[in-house]
């Protein structure tokens, strides 16, 4: 597996935020349960969008995870380099304008898209429905993404290198209410792995193997 390069600081959530994004959630899960459960789009085209916005919102807990999703999925070593190197040549026509659209929607929150000279492209090649669903996977990852990260900073808090722009109120709030179930998740991977949870722990908040 690919050893990804530095990304710009973590996007991390404030509680208001994070009520807000997952009431928008709630809205989409009929969407989300045909895009994950009944594969709507394909587990690795899924995990290459999921990967590149996790690069967006510099999420290497997220990115890690799902690097081994997406070689599990079938996606190749080379393939998530080019994903982290931008390389447009490494890949069809209809699995780069996903990975682009998620990567563009993403670096502007998701703010209304009229206007958007991609989204012709995207809906073009891919279709409504598709168009629709890229932006489905990319907004729920980038709510994982910033829980993530914001679990991540009260870390690094601790440590003496607070994340800019992140709030030890929130920090706190967000570890309460998500952290069991990020050690939950570690310690079925570290089963999976057969390595000790700590080390998976350690490894995915590095975005080392």
């Amino acid at each position: 597996m690919p050893h990804f390069k530095n990304h710009p600081s973590p996007r991390v959530y404030t509680v208001p935020e994070l009520v807000r994004d997952l009431k928008w959630v709630a809205t989409r899960l009929r969407e989300l349960w045909s895009i994950w459960i009944r594969r709507r789009v394909s587990p690795a085209l899924r995990e290459q969008i999921i990967v590149a916005v996790a690069q967006t919102n510099a999420c290497r807990m997220c990115e890690h995870a799902h690097a081994r999703h997406a070689l599990a999925a079938g996606v190749s070593d080379a393939e998530l380099a080019a994903l982290e190197n931008m390389d447009e040549d490494a890949f069809d026509r209809s699995t780069w304008l996903a990975v682009a659209h998620a990567r563009s929607r993403t670096k502007v929150d998701f703010a209304p898209d009229e206007g958007d000279a991609l989204k012709v492209d995207v809906v073009k090649v891919l279709g409504p429905q598709t168009y629709r669903d890229v932006e489905d996977i990319a907004r729920v990852m980038t709510v994982a993404n910033r829980v993530a990260n914001t679990l991540n900073a009260l870390t690094d808090r601790r440590r003496g290198d607070p994340v800019p722009a992140s709030r030890l109120a929130d920090e706190l709030v967000i570890n309460l209410l998500f952290l069991p179930g990020a050690w939950l998740g570690t310690l079925i991977a570290a089963m999976r792995q057969r390595k000790s949870p700590f080390v998976v722990w350690r490894q995915a908040r590095s975005g080392r193997t």
